[in-house]
């Protein structure tokens, strides 16, 4: 890190933006960087060394857990498919078929 000074401009992670955006470095010891300021919302935190937060796991939907927990045990099934809806049976123009008029 050298050649940085106070007030200069360095990239670091916000922990308020929650992104990496531009900072103003506020305070050093010696050649290090501890605090910067956003130049985003002016929010001053520790210098992260635009090292990102926690990513919080991804959650599955209740029916997703369920479905896990059914196919845990089974090897790589797809799973199954809905069935089609059923087409409605069409009648012959008149109603009735051509052996029902003849009699």
């Amino acid at each position: 890190m050298a050649g940085i000074r106070l007030g200069d401009i360095i990239d670091d992670h916000c922990t308020r933006c929650h992104r990496l955006t531009n900072h103003s470095v506020v305070a050093m010891i010696g050649e290090e960087v501890k605090k910067v300021r956003c130049r985003t919302c002016n929010h001053e935190h520790e210098y992260r060394h635009e090292k990102g937060g926690k990513k919080p796991k991804a959650k599955l939907s209740p029916y997703d857990e369920v479905l896990a927990s059914i196919t845990a045990g089974r090897p790589g099934e797809p799973p199954p498919t809905p069935p089609e809806a059923a087409k409605p049976v069409r009648k012959s123009a008149r109603g009735l078929s051509r052996s029902r008029r003849a009699s």
